[in-house]
């Protein structure tokens, strides 16, 4: 029993010391030029049980005296952490980030951000008192990995998380049943007490191509809308939250339609439906970060469902139409061929371009069964 006992109590020590990582990282270095000067960026690849994610990390250029080290991301009990020492002259700076995993992705819940302020006495020399400062920030609601992007993060170093945007609504009936038509939205920068940005005020079924003008004849609940609400999800991948907003549905009644708020970087200002949004099929939207793609369908309500597949554009500053698929439910088969674009076409059952489900891509699998919003 004695030996048993210690043959159990190695391989707990083996267990617990020896365990494989949860995670792998991988560090791919990328040339990308930076204010038209050729320069090195660290993309990092985080993976574990099957998940991929990158982030990409700033370049020198970006953040003072930062070089990406593999000794900077580590695991720890919750997750991980990823570290960042930077700066130069009179302060030098060690933040941390935290990751644990919400909703199968690692997410940054917390950061630390660390510095030391140091002084030149009169003889140009270092001045022997260093002030050392330390200030944690929650980060609530945690952020994506997937949304991460190169602003964010820069934002978030040097304890610049409340210098991000925060979005709210003080509405008695918000997440309730609707009372009025109209959402009051708060933007602010969380410093003191808060210093708002501006002020939204949005209207159902009064902007501009929302809801087809059915309010006009409708109330918000006859239309489908149960409550007020929205989301906040980085529709155009520029690492900053836009706003995601449930209009109610399309005049045929069946369709949940969408409209948003897009962060316009320039003016510091959110933009209700900028053209690039009107452009797309804004029913059925869904947004997979990780991939940087905007998924979207149309019902015709004649036998056929249209479905889209979204990159963006950054410097054109708009969607491009990567991949359309037409799929005929009085059939149950799909095709991306333009002929079968319209409902009147009849669909050759002899054409190879015509497939069932289980032969699709696999990227119009995921766009099909990627999970949308629950509003």
């Amino acid at each position: 029993m004695k030996k048993l006992f210690t043959i159990f109590f190695i391989l707990f020590l083996c267990t617990t010391f020896y365990a494989e990582p949860n995670y792998s990282f991988f560090n791919e270095k990328w040339n990308v030029v930076h204010l038209k000067k050729s320069t090195i960026r660290n993309c990092l690849e985080i993976s574990r049980n099957g998940g991929r994610w990158m982030l990409e990390l700033p370049t020198i250029e970006e953040v003072k005296n930062y070089d990406f080290d593999e000794n900077d991301i580590k695991e720890n009990k919750d997750g991980f952490e990823l570290h960042f020492n930077w700066g130069g002259g009179n302060y030098i700076h060690h933040d941390i980030f935290f990751f644990k995993e919400f909703d199968d992705e690692p997410c940054l819940y917390k950061t630390e951000s660390n510095w030391t302020e140091n002084s030149w006495d009169k003889l140009n020399d270092w001045d022997l008192k260093v002030i050392e400062n330390s200030e944690t920030s929650e980060i609530n609601p945690p952020v994506k990995i997937s949304r991460l992007g190169i602003k964010k993060i820069l934002s978030l170093l040097g304890s610049g998380y409340d210098s991000l945007p925060k979005i709210t609504c003080l509405d008695s009936d918000y997440d309730q049943p609707i009372k009025d038509k109209t959402m009051h939205i708060e933007v602010s920068y969380d410093w003191g007490e808060g210093k708002r940005i501006h002020h939204l005020e949005y209207v159902y079924g009064e902007n501009p191509h929302g809801m087809f003008g059915l309010a006009e004849r409708f109330e918000p609940a006859d239309l489908g809308i149960e409550r007020k609400h929205f989301d906040l999800v980085d529709l155009n991948f520029d690492g900053f939250d836009d706003i995601l907003i449930f209009a109610g549905y399309t005049m045929n009644g069946s369709q949940p339609y969408y409209d948003a708020y897009l962060w316009n970087q320039r003016t510091d200002r959110f933009e209700l439906n900028p053209p690039y949004w009107k452009e797309i099929c804004r029913t059925y939207v869904k947004c997979n970060e990780i991939d940087r793609l905007l998924y979207s369908s149309y019902n015709t309500t004649r036998g056929l469902i249209i479905y889209y597949i979204y990159e963006y554009d950054e410097a054109g500053e708009k969607y491009i139409t990567s991949e359309k698929l037409y799929y005929n439910y009085e059939l149950d088969l799909y095709s991306e061929n333009e002929k079968y674009s319209a409902w009147y076409t009849e669909w050759d059952l002899n054409d190879t371009d015509i497939v069932p489900y289980e032969k699709l891509p696999k990227y119009w699998k995921r766009a099909i069964n990627f999970k949308g919003w629950d509003f």
